[in-house]
């Protein structure tokens, strides 16, 4: 059926379709509910938007000029400022990505959304690629006024926006983020006579997001562990929508009974889920330290701790039980990044890292590679690029 060629009758759809996306995900977005929330009969809606995949390439079209408007009001503004120094590019930067997570909400999930689904699947769709290209140009102007950077710009306010949609709020996020990102604009490596950004002030706020309930850096080796470790193999491959007690028992090769004794509810099962990945992620690069390339070491096994970061990141911004496991994974970054590792990975021999240059690399480390996931892109050529060139403003 083709639908109806008139933007004025389809943008309260389109409008509704978003806010089911931002509240739902991409995956959840289906005919009927939407119907029921514009007030209409499923055959109206259909006339009107057509299929299921006719609706999602109208909703994400309108979103990326929704978008593209967004940033040139910004850019309008950037150039009335002009010249810009890094300290006002760190504070222009957390500025537009707060508007961008409040204001612009279903823009920000939908992205994310679809870098993730396309990082699980093979072939990166045109709008995507467009709609990425963009707004990697937009956030290298804004950080750094040079297109070189489009890359790591693009990667860490992309992994920040996840965390962003949910913490916006959170005073010691707020700190957390502010000093990055003036560590970011300002070279990453922490300067003989800097004060804002320097790693013994990150670890106050990193203390502060600390949460109540830890979880172990050892894998569960127990049944209720290797339940978990199955959830998160399923979530990181097929997405949190494919998470049940019944799939995670298929995986486990449990009876279904079995999860729901140790896991009662849905969320319960996804949390160990993705603290398992985490665990065992750590403890095969803990494993690797004290070899030639350390960082590289675990490379393959990497892309499931990639993946679940940024799973709980956006899922924690629907379902707000979720924060404090999400939060304690941002406060967490970097603690495998250490200044021989940087130096493995193309940044400045002869320089020493702090925990904020850590935090900052990390967090446009996982950005870059869920990009280059989504892309179908070789991600040490990516990373490697992105990081000589940051290497350039490190000097």
């Amino acid at each position: 059926m083709t639908p109806v060629d008139d933007k004025h009758a389809t943008q309260p759809i389109i409008a509704s379709a978003l806010e089911l996306i931002a509240v739902h995900g991409l995956t959840e977005l289906t005919l009927r509910p939407l119907a029921e929330a514009v007030g209409m009969s499923l055959n109206a809606l259909t006339q009107a938007m057509g299929s299921k995949e006719q609706l999602v390439a109208q909703v994400i079209a309108s979103a990326i000029e929704q978008d593209r408007n967004f940033r040139e009001s910004w850019l309008e503004r950037l150039r009335t400022l002009a010249p810009v120094g890094a300290g006002l590019r760190a504070v222009l930067a957390e500025t537009i990505l707060d508007h961008w997570v409040t204001t612009h909400r279903p823009l920000a999930c939908l992205l994310i959304d679809l870098v993730q689904e396309a990082g699980r699947q093979e072939g990166c769709p045109e709008a995507l690629s467009t709609w990425l290209d963009e707004v990697g140009l937009f956030w290298a102007q804004v950080l750094f006024d040079d297109p070189r950077l489009a890359d790591a710009a693009l990667g860490y306010m992309l992994d920040e926006a996840g965390f962003s949609l949910f913490a916006h709020a959170d005073p010691a996020y707020r700190m957390l983020r502010a000093l990055c990102l003036h560590r970011f604009t300002g070279g990453i490596y922490p300067q003989p006579d800097e004060d804002i950004g320097s790693g013994r002030h990150l670890e106050q706020w990193i203390a502060a997001l600390a949460p109540e309930q830890t979880y172990p850096d050892t894998p569960d080796r127990s049944k209720r562990g290797l339940i978990a470790a199955q959830a998160g193999r399923l979530i990181v491959t097929q997405g949190l929508e494919a998470l049940t007690h019944r799939s995670a028992a298929a995986a486990a090769g449990v009876p279904a009974s079995t999860v729901v004794y140790h896991f009662g509810t849905r969320d319960a099962l996804m949390v160990a889920a993705l603290h398992a990945v985490v665990t065992n992620f750590r403890h095969g690069l803990a494993d690797n330290f004290g070899q030639p390339h350390p960082f590289h070491a675990n490379y393959a096994h990497s892309h499931d701790l990639v993946r679940a970061t940024s799973i709980i990141a956006i899922a924690a911004a629907r379902h707000p039980g979720l924060a404090h496991h999400a939060l304690d994974m941002r406060r967490r970054r970097g603690e495998n990044i250490v200044t021989t590792v940087l130096w493995d990975m193309g940044l400045p021999q002869g320089r020493v890292a702090d925990r904020t240059t850590s935090q900052v690399v990390s967090v446009a480390l996982f950005g870059m590679r869920m990009v280059a996931m989504a892309r179908g892109l070789d991600e040490h050529q990516v990373l490697s690029a992105a990081f000589v060139r940051l290497a350039e403003v490190c000097r």
